[in-house]
C-alpha cells in the first residue's frame, strides 16, 4: 500500500511539466580543475565552466547516438569549518518552471531557493525534501 501524500486528487506535476533528466551535483574543491580531470582522465567533454573565478561547471559524455548523455555538475565548495555538503540532484523540466514552483509552494513544499535565471542558460529553483535532500528543478531559458 502506498503512503498517503495528501494530494490524492492533485495533477501529476512530473508529466504536466515534462520532467526529463536527472543530474547529480558533486561537491569539489576546485571546479575548473575537476572539469579538466573529468575531461582529460575520464573522457568527458566540458559543457561549461561558470563564474569568475570559476566556481561551477558541468561535464557530459554522450550525444544521444547510443543513449541519453550523462551529465555531472561540479560545485566548488568551501570546506573549511563547514559541515560536509552531501550534494544535490538536478531535475530537468521541459516547460513552465515557474508554474511548477508555484504548484509546489501551494502544496507546502519547503522552497530553499526561489526561481532565478542563471548565466548558464537555465531558470531554476531548489526545494528540500523531508529527509533533508536538496532537489533543484531547472529548465532552459527561452
Amino acid at each position: 500500500m502506498a503512503a498517503s501524500t495528501g494530494v490524492a486528487d492533485a495533477p501529476d506535476l512530473g508529466t504536466l511539466h515534462e520532467f526529463h533528466g536527472v543530474q547529480p551535483v558533486l561537491p569539489v574543491s576546485d571546479a575548473a580543475r575537476a572539469a579538466r580531470w573529468f575531461r582529460d582522465v575520464l573522457g568527458f567533454e566540458i559543457d561549461f565552466i561558470a563564474g569568475e573565478p570559476p566556481s561551477y561547471a558541468r561535464v557530459k559524455k554522450g550525444d544521444r547516438s547510443y543513449g541519453d548523455p550523462v551529465y555531472l555538475r561540479l560545485w566548488q565548495c568551501n570546506t573549511r569549518g563547514a559541515p560536509p555538503w552531501r550534494g544535490e540532484i538536478v531535475i530537468h523540466v521541459g516547460k513552465d518552471i515557474d508554474g511548477l514552483h508555484a504548484a509546489y509552494a501551494k502544496r507546502g513544499v519547503t522552497v530553499i531557493e526561489p526561481p532565478v535565471s542563471q548565466p548558464w542558460g537555465l531558470r531554476e529553483f531548489a526545494i528540500r525534501e523531508p529527509d533533508g535532500h536538496v532537489l533543484r528543478f531547472c529548465g532552459y531559458l527561452p
